[in-house]
């Protein structure tokens, strides 16, 4: 038998997990056994140590982080058969601070003999903690093989019997077959797929083969329900509301990685990733997604995010700290070229005369265009904290000269819907809505808009969408309604399809979005819920789009064509982005794990590479936004007024591409992003 004498590591085990009580053998008979990794309390130890367990009290506790930085690897086996597993531990001091289990009948009355009770002091030694689960022992196939090799013991190979499934071991040669003791206490690795043995393997551990026969099992990864971790928080938020306590960092890990198996749509493509080397559950987290990729070589996942709480509930309600600005850079490397896409009416920019079409120069007297001083070019152009004083060189749109201007940063309300206006053409009226964000106070700001230009008689609509990267879903929705009008009653403006764990989500109502046709009433809308929303009633939408043209957004675009609506598109391709979020907090982090994707009336959904232009036309920075002279926008009046494109702005890659590259704006992922509202519950329709 392996010789498993050995001294204390150098970091210790709780000796919680000597206190919980053991299943007699009949409770452990269809239990099923977890395996558990410490990669950081075991640093000696190559690949760290594993543990295993059957209970579920000390499971849970376990998960808690109250034994250490143990975390579910996901492996787990079945328990079951007629054989008991003899469950062994040394002790924190003298040690071996490691556990030992075995089915070998003279292997488990060896050691117990050897173990001297009362425990001494200053004895390492293996101490018996009865028996850790059942199982079926392994049989002799042929007398063939070596010490070590897959599925020998000795020098006899061994199979498992029908209805079983071989569980192998791997140990991590604290006391290797030649040479002296290595410095590091014995571990053993118990695990099903050869997959894992071969990883740790490689690592430098000996392949002792197959020691257990499990029951069948399915061979998904298996992780602690969320639910039992929420809240266990480092530090615990003081409003009750959050429902914080204390806990540890290995439970705000352990949640965050049974949040990702619940949740994220591609849950079974995330590789294994240790949770060592990541001081916040948040940075764990960013690692924690698929890293397939598209047809078009892009990131299948270019969308996982997630944001301190408190800066959440901000932008949450239409509010983030800068100067009102919206930068757009037609290049990012020297000769740099920043503009102004535009500003808000009401912050530092705005109250400056900072506007669309301006060039920045230079920040704090540091070249923008050409210059190296990175540090003060990104501390001026995003501020990190209310309060700041920073100065800019720019050249205004028309201007001859550049002026100087300081802004001070503060906490700016966004204005998601900037712009309003009826436009007279020779074929009649036609209302423009510049719509640059999907966040709460839209609702009132669309309805107003609407009201506006149903008064006005408009006869068609150019929705400027070339900023909005999205946001609320529901806003999408009710706007969708207040072009489309009563011809979208009982369509589906989006299908949410989740992963398969989820299928009662997928096949529940509520994952069905109707064009809402009422107002929500929520906090921050400016409206009273329950009241109809005005409508156009229209067939078609002229709609201005770009690289920037995001989720929610692009969620308007197919819902109306899902109800034959025709959206004519102006502008360059849009972001590709057919899937969404529920944010959920933890302790104190709020979380964006991609959890469906959105399909339309007629189940569309299959534009991750982005909608592509009617009409291909660059983003014009020499006129302001809702000037029927600037490029987009006089683009579509003029498709309205001809039915085809003009002259240049033909639709194809070809033509796209030699508008040059895509002017990059830089804003927070949540204003790219498709967002449910659970906590809000759902809304309904007349």
């Amino acid at each position: 038998m392996p010789d498993h004498r050995l001294p204390r590591a150098s970091l210790l085990l709780s000796a919680l997990l000597l206190c919980v009580p053991l299943h007699t053998h009949a409770q452990l008979a269809t239990s099923t056994v977890v395996e558990y990794s410490n990669g950081n309390d075991f640093p000696g130890s190559p690949g760290g140590q594993y543990f295993y367990s059957t209970d579920p009290a000390e499971q849970a506790a376990v998960d808690k982080g109250t034994a250490g930085a143990f975390f579910r690897t996901g492996r787990t086996f079945a328990a079951g058969g007629p054989t008991p597993v003899c469950r062994f531990y040394g002790s924190v001091t003298p040690g071996p601070n490691s556990h030992f289990f075995t089915a070998e009948p003279a292997e488990c009355v060896a050691l117990k003999a050897a173990q001297i009770v009362p425990r001494p002091a200053n004895i390492q030694q293996w101490n018996s903690e009865g028996d850790g689960f059942n199982t079926t022992v392994p049989t002799i196939a042929a007398a063939a093989g070596s010490a070590g090799a897959p599925g020998t013991s000795g020098a006899t190979a061994l199979t498992c019997p029908a209805g079983t499934t071989a569980v192998r071991r791997a140990y991590n040669n604290a006391f290797p077959l030649a040479g002296p003791k290595n410095p590091w206490d014995s571990n053993h690795r118990f695990v099903r797929a050869q997959a894992d043995i071969d990883n740790v393997v490689a690592r430098g551990w000996r392949d002792e083969g197959i020691v257990f026969c499990a029951s069948n099992s399915p061979t998904i990864r298996v992780f602690a329900p969320s639910a039992t971790l929420a809240g266990h928080c480092v530090a615990p938020r003081a409003d009750p509301a959050y429902g914080d306590r204390q806990g540890t960092l290995t439970a705000e890990k352990a949640w965050v990685r049974s949040y990702i198996d619940e949740t994220y749509l591609w849950y079974d493509e995330v590789p294994d990733s240790s949770p060592v080397i990541h001081s916040t559950a948040a940075s764990w987290f960013d690692v924690l997604k698929t890293p397939a990729r598209t047809a078009s070589g892009r990131a299948k996942d270019r969308f996982h995010f997630w944001y301190d709480t408190p800066t959440w509930e901000g932008l949450e309600q239409g509010s983030s700290s800068g100067y009102g600005f919206e930068l757009a850079a037609t290049s990012t490397t020297p000769p740099r070229k920043y503009y102004i896409a535009y500003s808000e009416p009401d912050s530092p920019a705005g109250r400056a005369g900072v506007t669309r079409g301006a060039q920045i120069l230079t920040v704090d007297g540091a070249d923008l265009v050409n210059g190296n001083d990175v540090d003060t070019l990104n501390a001026g152009l995003f501020p990190a904290t209310d309060g700041e004083d920073h100065t800019f060189t720019l050249l205004d749109l028309g201007a001859q000269s550049p002026r100087t201007v300081t802004l001070t940063s503060e906490t700016v309300t966004i204005a998601p819907v900037q712009t309003v206006s009826t436009l007279n053409t020779a074929s009649g009226s036609v209302g423009y809505i510049l719509f640059n964000d999907h966040n709460f106070p839209a609702e009132g700001q669309l309805i107003a808009g609407i009201e506006q230009l149903r008064a006005a008689g408009v006869q068609d609509l150019v929705l400027d969408l070339r900023y909005n990267g999205g946001g609320l879903l529901y806003i999408a929705s009710q706007l969708a309604y207040m072009i489309a009008g009563p011809q979208s009653n009982d369509k589906v403006f989006e299908k949410l399809t989740f992963n398969d764990k989820r299928s009662a989500e997928t096949n529940s109502p509520d994952s069905t979005y109707p064009f809402y046709d009422i107002t929500s009433g929520f906090d921050g809308t400016d409206t009273v819920g329950d009241e109809p929303l005005p409508s156009l009633g229209f067939n078609r939408v002229f709609v201005l789009t770009s690289g920037g043209t995001a989720s929610a957004s692009e969620a308007i675009i197919n819902g109306l064509q899902g109800i034959g609506i025709t959206v004519v598109r102006v502008g360059t391709t849009t972001y590709g982005k057919p899937y969404g979020f529920s944010p959920l907090d933890n302790c104190g982090y709020t979380y964006f794990s991609v959890e469906f994707k959105g399909a339309n009336n007629v189940g569309y959904a299959d534009y991750d590479d982005g909608f592509a232009p009617t009409c291909v036309v660059a983003d014009d920075f020499t006129h302001a936004l809702g000037d029927p002279a600037e490029g987009r926008l006089a683009a579509a009046l003029a498709y309205r007024a001809t039915g085809a494109c003009p002259a240049g702005t033909s639709p194809g890659a070809v033509a796209e591409k030699a508008l040059g590259a895509e002017p990059v704006l830089f804003r927070t992922p949540l204003r790219e992003n498709r967002i449910l509202l659970k906590k809000k519950g759902p809304l309904r329709t007349r």
